[in-house]
């Protein structure tokens, strides 16, 4: 009994230097990676993405970085307003 209960603590003592570095701790702020600080909804799609709709534009979070989609009136199928209110996938994993 004694040798199974040494053998558990040996293997927990082993991974728990993993478990400790599995979560970053990063603040996310939007004086660097976030185009607002004004969050109005935030949806992780069918890929792994995290989209955050804000007052100034759509954020995608691939993990590691932000990508800032935002209204650029030369371009038709960029966004219609800066102001993103939601995000929706529908079942084709079209965004709306």
């Amino acid at each position: 009994m004694k040798a199974q209960v040494r053998k558990t603590l040996f293997i927990l003592t082993c991974l728990l230097p993993f478990y400790t570095w599995a979560q970053t701790g990063k603040f996310y702020s939007s004086d660097k990676e976030l185009s607002n600080s004004l969050i109005n909804k935030v949806y992780q799609d069918r890929r792994g993405f995290i989209w955050i709709s804000t007052e100034n534009g759509l954020n995608r979070f691939d993990g590691n970085r932000f990508t800032i989609y935002k209204h650029n009136s030369a371009d038709s199928t960029s966004l219609k307003n800066n102001y993103v209110r939601t995000v929706f996938e529908d079942s084709s994993s079209r965004f709306w």
